[in-house]
């Protein structure tokens, strides 16, 4: 197919995706977020300044960012074990009273440790909001691609809203002043909470195990755990170290518009070029398909190296706001290719709380660049200390390729695996998305004739699928049913938390699939349409088994 051919195809495909109104509820939802987020920020800085002078805005900056930061993994879990359009509703609800309470401190001029514990709780009541809304994308496409243009959509509205946010505070503030802008925020949220509402997602938070209760203060860091992963460890360590370079740019840049002459204003020129380059980065991002992601991942780290560097060795003219745009450009191409990695590699019931610690450890490695910046700036001089972090941070991706063109392979499953899974009919509601994480956390069993598989009475510890060969299921020494290639076995146990109703043997040599308990309930339990089909599934199983067992039918063949 003709690349003209591929992008036209690509781009009716994404028209699809975000035609879903799941999806678009969604992406209006975080519209919205981004905007209030940039408008608030503007107008508390205001407030901030009159009650306490400039000090005061810093201030009121750390206290926006600190609390979410620190509750950001234990607010996640939230995201995991309640229903999450509902929690996205709760909290667009309470950052509606916030806003109100804001507007109550504008009005009566209160003083700042007022305006600080009112900014303290809107960041802690907000800390949920992202983890939730991410973990939520995967849920409401049904293939890679699709996944692809919701991110891309993501990315979009994200650098709008970026621009939109400070313009509507801009227009607002010389009409209804602050307290005006604040009230119409909180009338904002209260349209995200109800499309946050109105969201219908197949997801169903999967209740922890029972035996889990002496553990469960662990749950806030099991994200932590699942980003340490295989595949998802590299691409953390890519994100992170990107990250880190965000918090030294938001250093370098005002330094950069400051030196030599130039005013604060050029640096909101120069953040604004970086803007305009992520929109366009956004959407060009629209077109990219679901494979080769890695290297669209490296070509964004690469914009997000080399261009800080150009600005370190030609800081003054039009050259930095080229190398910015660029940068923009760099930084919505690796979002999109990133974050759609990661939705396909973390299950759906864990997708929560690893947000969560990706927003956790996102923050920790931004705190470490904006710190460290001052200190490289006096030993390197401003344009040194650019050059050295931008060309490593544009090296790390040619270093590392042997490993990260690996992720390609590893995020979308053995392909043979993949198709053999979706002629299952148990997981039949699975989207493709859910199938390829089952199909990586799958493996081979090769079994001799008359092997015994599994015993009748043990515990169920796992879910088969016959990939060759066959198999003979006894249930009280009476054969019951034969199952051949894509059929499969074991889920009535797992299911229903039993031990296994039958023993099975294999009748030939047999290459079975084999996919452990925990990750096989979690995806078909916590997918709506795939445990509907399951438990219809396992009832119906039962019924032939009983009928069976009064002899009102024969046996299957």
């Amino acid at each position: 197919m003709r690349p003209g051919a591929v992008l036209r195809e690509r781009l009716r495909g994404t028209r699809r995706a975000l035609g879903d109104r799941d999806l678009a509820r969604l992406l209006l939802v975080w519209a919205v977020w981004v905007t209030v987020d940039w408008a608030t920020l503007i107008t508390v800085s205001l407030l901030a300044l009159d009650a306490g002078g400039p000090a005061a805005v810093g201030l009121v900056g750390a206290v926006r960012v600190l609390p979410a930061a620190l509750l950001s993994a234990p607010a996640s879990v939230l995201a995991d074990r309640r229903s999450r359009p509902r929690l996205l509703a709760v909290v667009c609800t309470g950052w509606c009273g916030v806003a109100l309470a804001l507007v109550a401190c504008a009005l009566a001029g209160a003083g700042l440790p007022v305006l600080l514990g009112v900014v303290a709780v809107g960041s802690a009541v907000g800390a949920a909001v992202r983890p939730t809304l991410q973990s939520m994308v995967p849920t409401l496409v049904t293939s890679p691609a699709d996944l692809v243009a919701a991110n891309s959509a993501w990315a979009t509205i994200e650098a709008v809203a970026t621009v939109v946010g400070p313009a509507l505070c801009a227009a607002l503030l010389g009409v209804l002043g602050p307290a005006g802008v604040l009230g119409v925020l909180a009338a904002l949220l209260v349209v995200a909470a109800a499309a946050a509402a109105a969201i219908r997602s197949p997801f169903r938070p999967v209740p922890p195990d029972p035996g889990s209760a002496r553990t469960a203060w662990l749950d806030p860091f099991l994200g932590f755990a699942v980003l340490a992963r295989p595949g998802l460890r590299l691409a953390m360590a890519i994100f992170l170290a990107q990250t880190t370079m965000r918090g030294l740019l938001q250093v370098f840049v005002v330094l950069v518009a400051t030196s030599g002459g130039g005013s604060d204003a050029r640096a909101g020129t120069l953040f604004i070029a970086m803007g305009v380059g992520g929109l366009l980065g956004a959407v060009v991002a629209l077109g990219l398909g679901p494979r080769r992601g890695s290297r669209w991942i490296a070509l964004g780290i690469v914009l997000w190296g080399v261009p800080v560097a150009a600005v370190g060795l030609w800081p003054q003219g039009g050259a930095a706001p080229v190398a910015l745009a660029a940068l923009g450009f760099g930084n919505a191409l690796l979002d999109v290719s990133g974050y759609t990695l990661v939705n396909r590699l973390v299950p759906d019931h864990l997708a929560g709380r690893a947000w969560g610690a990706f927003a956790a450890l996102g923050a920790a490695a931004m705190a470490l660049g904006s710190v460290a910046a001052p200190a490289l700036v006096p030993v390197l001089g401003l344009g040194g200390a650019m050059v050295l972090t931008g060309l490593l941070l544009a090296a790390a991706p040619v270093l590392a390729w042997p490993w990260l063109r690996r992720l390609d392979d590893l995020v979308g499953g053995r392909p043979e695996v993949v198709e053999l899974l979706r002629r299952v009919p148990l997981l039949g509601a699975l989207s493709l998305v859910g199938v390829e994480r089952l199909a990586r956390a799958s493996r081979v069993r090769e079994l001799a004739a008359d092997a015994v598989v599994v015993r009748q009475g043990d515990a169920a510890t796992e879910y088969f699928v016959v990939a060759e060969g066959g198999v003979a299921v006894r249930r009280d020494g009476r054969e019951v049913r034969r199952l051949g290639p894509a059929d499969a076995f074991g889920e009535i146990a797992l299911l229903d938390g039993t031990t296994r109703t039958a023993t099975v043997t294999t009748v030939a040599p047999t290459r079975l699939l084999v996919l452990d308990r925990d990750g096989f309930v979690a995806a078909v339990t916590g997918h709506r349409p795939a445990d509907a089909l399951a438990r219809a599934r396992v009832a119906d199983l039962r019924a032939a088994d009983r009928e069976r067992a009064r002899g009102d039918g024969p046996p299957a063949g």
